[in-house]
């Protein structure tokens, strides 16, 4: 089975079975197939071949994962970006994979409409959805005229796939890139683990651009033929509204999110009986959570651990009790070490840099040899960057991150990156930023700025915000801010970030 026919059992099988539903839109299995095969028709009349990248810059709905599909149809590669991505920031995934188009929605398109001049390798721009009938930029015009029954390239198991770009330790996101025989061997892996049938109704609850909405939710429950909620946006009210209509048996959410559904006033008339399994991670969830949740729903949250480079390897299976405060146990095919500073396994109970291998996982970073050499052993396991420990029936916890990292909502900002914008602003003399723990958001960002001497008009918090929210996602704006005379430094002079997360604690307890 190739990447591109994940779904053509059930094709086979029940083709009028909803596969996905949008917006109160049900499409059926036949439907999604031929909306794939029209896409792949389209892609390879634009000259898109096997290898070449397609960048999708969406909010979620049915035709991301359309796109999604025929682009794994034909071998070519998908580029999903954040929807919440400014214009430099789409600026630099796309010149970085060297995509050849970008396809944008309705809502985005005005950001990336004159991207050409920025980037060489985009031949087109395109824009889907609703309203987008006309003019050369529309997708439905372009596969409209597409040519159809074109020769399909053959595909291999170990072309890539997809490219993810995410924020890591680095200034710059990374493009994590899985091959065809990751992704399928991802969905087999889930199935497996979880015991899925054709009878899972998934709610995606989190954006089908990043791993854990697509890959995580998406992806699998097509591959066994059940159907897929896709909300449009992550609001409390929605996700209740879709529990009621949809009776959905699976979910995937941020704790964060978690947490404003269970605020809702409709929350506690709600019946989540429906559930089998509510799966939550990215953030750090409290005990309080946990009985929240169970106190509201009378079910058990299932803590999840993954990573864009290996999405969901840890969490509770079916056939085990679930145990507050643990990610469980690796999922089928996934193995997990944990090492000391030399490399060698620590003992039952104490803490340990967690390591990963897998058929599922990444094989690395898109263009970038040098963080991909950086991120494997020698003998093929991934590095995490993460800290466990394994208590003595198996079960593992998440100790904390061992990159200078900060997670905001399940999503990572690398701290370099912001503050390689703020280093920009030309009354800043260097910046510093870190993360503060937050009991809603996981973490909050918090810059420290340290000013340019003699200013006669320094700039205040509103100015800084307004700036950075030009160049950045407002996910990476700060929400906290400094200013200082001097930030603290070590002793060969480099920002001495232990300094600003113990001034950071200080200030957060005044």
């Amino acid at each position: 089975m190739l990447l591109g026919d994940l779904y053509k059992e059930q094709l086979k099988k029940n083709a009028g079975k909803a596969a996905l539903i949008f917006k109160g839109t049900s499409t059926s299995y036949a439907e999604f197939d031929e909306a794939v095969s029209l896409t792949a028709d389209a892609l390879l009349s634009l000259g898109i071949n096997r290898g070449d990248r397609v960048a999708l810059f969406m909010r979620n709905r049915t035709e991301l994962l359309e796109f999604y599909f025929g682009c794994f149809r034909i071998g070519a590669v998908a580029v999903p970006l954040n929807h919440r991505y400014m214009q430099d920031e789409v600026v630099y995934a796309v010149n970085h994979s060297s995509a050849s188009i970008l396809i944008a929605d309705d809502e985005l398109y005005e950001i990336v409409e004159d991207i050409h001049s920025r980037v060489p390798t985009v031949r087109r721009v395109f824009s889907v959805g609703y309203g987008s009938g006309d003019g050369e930029h529309s997708w439905e015009n372009v596969a409209a005229e597409a040519l159809r029954g074109l020769e399909i390239p053959e595909v291999k198991g170990e072309d890539p796939a997809m490219v993810m770009y995410t924020s890591g330790s680095t200034q710059k996101p990374k493009g994590v890139t899985y091959t065809h025989a990751a992704l399928l061997n991802f969905c087999m892996s889930r199935k497996i683990t979880m015991r899925l049938t054709e009878d899972e109704v998934g709610l995606a609850a989190t954006a089908i651009c990043h791993c854990g909405g697509s890959v995580g939710m998406a992806f699998p429950t097509l591959y066994i033929g059940g159907t897929v909620i896709i909300m449009e946006t992550p609001d409390p009210q929605l996700f209740l509204e879709c529990v009621e209509k949809y009776r959905p048996n699976r979910t995937l959410i941020l704790p964060a999110q978690l947490l404003d559904v269970l605020d809702a006033p409709k929350a506690r008339d709600t019946d989540f009986s429906c559930f089998s399994d509510v799966l939550t991670g990215g953030d750090y969830i409290s005990l309080d959570l946990y009985e929240r949740f169970h106190d509201i729903t009378g079910l058990e949250l299932n803590q999840l651990y993954g990573m864009t480079e290996c999405e969901g390897m840890c969490f509770t299976p079916p056939s085990l009790p679930i145990k507050y405060g643990s990610v469980g146990r690796p999922r089928h095919g996934v193995k997990i070490r944990l090492v000391d500073e030399a490399g060698k396994d620590v003992n039952t109970g104490e803490p340990g840099a967690i390591l990963v291998k897998s058929d599922t996982m990444t094989i690395g970073y898109w263009n970038d040899e040098k963080n991909t050499s950086l991120a494997f052993t020698q003998d093929g396991w991934l590095k995490t960057g993460d800290e466990g420990r394994q208590d003595e029936d198996g079960y593992y916890y998440f100790v904390g991150r061992i990159k200078e990292i900060i997670v905001k909502r399940g999503s990572n900002v690398a701290p370099g990156e912001v503050e390689e914008v703020l280093d920009d602003h030309p009354q800043i003399s260097i910046s510093g930023v870190v993360g503060s723990p937050d009991k809603r958001h996981g973490e909050l960002i918090h810059a420290f700025v340290e000013l340019k001497p003699g200013l006669k008009d320094p700039p205040g918090e509103d100015e800084l915000r307004a700036y950075t929210s030009k160049k950045l996602a407002a996910y990476k704006v700060p929400d906290r801010w400094t200013i200082v005379e001097t930030l603290p430094r070590n002793e060969i002079g480099k920002i001495d970030r232990r300094g600003l997360h113990a001034l950071a604690k200080k200030l957060d307890a005044e």
